[in-house]
């Protein structure tokens, strides 16, 4: 079987503000591998209070607040330099009444809390970084209003893109993603029911979790 392999610290990699700012410029050329992610998020048609875990530089937080116009976002991040980056891409598109950046992590129980509870909690991309996954789960769980959705987008790990002999950050990333049966254990041990599981093409997928 081949085993999750866990990743390196993300701040050995965004060591300072000007890696910020070269991932943000990156990532603005990357938005198709949210095709999925968007085309989920319009079928999902879910109005309110959005928390974004993981939002780096903005990059996807600002394109969902230009296409849903009826929705706050709270953009959770625990690395400074990405918030600053982030708050910068915000300001430029004037969307600062309706996105609020935070420095913060996932697994401290107390600042999610602190948060309040929001029509909508998603990730994208984070999952396979969390440290503690069961903790983040839970906490993100207990921040989604009853009746509303918690949604994981990430990596699936793939046995043909696992045993290719390459070490750079997306491979390192899929040898420490999840398989679906992996997180339907977690989630179930957790006590977290209602939850669905669909893969995407072509080596991710959607976990949501109605509340």
């Amino acid at each position: 079987m081949f085993k999750r392999v866990t990743e390196s610290n993300q701040d050995d990699f965004f060591s300072s503000i000007d890696d910020a700012r070269n991932y943000a410029e990156s990532a603005k050329k990357s938005m198709m591998r949210y095709k999925a992610f968007l085309a989920n998020l319009q079928s999902l048609d879910i109005k309110g209070k959005y928390l974004e875990v993981g939002a780096g530089p903005g990059i996807l937080t600002v394109e969902i607040a230009r296409t849903y116009p009826e929705v706050e976002i709270t953009a959770l991040e625990l690395l400074p330099d990405m918030v600053t980056v982030g708050r910068e891409y915000v300001a430029e598109n004037k969307l600062d009444n309706r996105i609020k950046f935070v420095v913060g992590d996932v697994e401290d129980e107390q600042f999610i809390h602190s948060l309040g509870e929001f029509d909508l909690v998603y990730s994208t991309y984070s999952l396979h970084h969390w440290t503690n996954p069961d903790k983040a789960a839970v906490n993100l769980y207990s921040a989604v209003n009853r009746g509303g959705m918690l949604y994981i987008y990430d990596l699936r790990r793939l046995w043909w893109l696992y045993w290719i002999p390459i070490k750079n950050g997306f491979f390192n990333s899929i040898r420490a993603s999840y398989l679906p049966d992996e997180i339907k254990l977690m989630l179930r041990k957790l006590g977290i029911q209602n939850t669905e599981i669909q893969k995407e093409f072509p080596f991710m997928h959607s976990i949501f979790v109605k509340k």
